[in-house]
């Protein structure tokens, strides 16, 4: 046998034995293993972490009384509210002298601001918050929302951080 035929007969052994690469299944066989994954991630997730690193901020679950409660208090505070937004001049301020014109007790109710027209707030109502914001760019814009208190034991202060 001659050196090339020798190697040709090698090589085309060593395919036959190792399958080219491929995965050779006989009746009777396993399926093969499935290519591995990496958990949590989605086949064009841009952020496949981003719900393990907010976890920091969920929020507990409100009752369905606390969540029919919470859905009254939104549309108070945005009808209380609303002529505030309507100026674009609410200020911190402002805005917790309405929340308390509403009937809001002291220390329920905290203001912030962010930027440079927006005027936040939060208001704590036992086991529900309510918060929002005041756009002063935009006329007349109110947002809020209800939600349980937060996991992390901030109560109704959004928890900052995390890992």
């Amino acid at each position: 046998m001659t050196s090339a035929r020798r190697t040709a007969v090698l090589l085309l052994t060593a395919a036959t034995l190792t399958g080219c690469g491929h995965i050779l299944a006989t009746p009777g066989d396993a399926a093969p293993p499935a290519a591995p994954s990496t958990p949590g991630a989605e086949q064009g997730d841009a952020n496949p972490h981003y719900a393990e690193n907010h976890a920091f901020q969920s929020t507990l679950d409100l009752s369905d009384a606390d969540r029919a409660r919470g859905e009254a208090e939104v549309k108070r505070v945005k009808q209380g509210l609303a002529a505030l937004a309507e100026g674009q001049k609410s200020t911190e301020d402002s805005v917790f002298h309405a929340l308390h014109a509403l009937g809001y007790p002291d220390g329920s109710v905290t203001t912030g601001t962010f930027g440079p027209h927006r005027t936040s707030f939060t208001v704590t109502l036992g086991t529900l918050c309510v918060d929002g914001s005041l756009d002063g760019a935009v006329n007349g814009l109110v947002n809020a929302r209800a939600h349980g208190r937060y996991m992390e034991g901030t109560g109704c202060v959004k928890p900052r951080g995390g890992h």
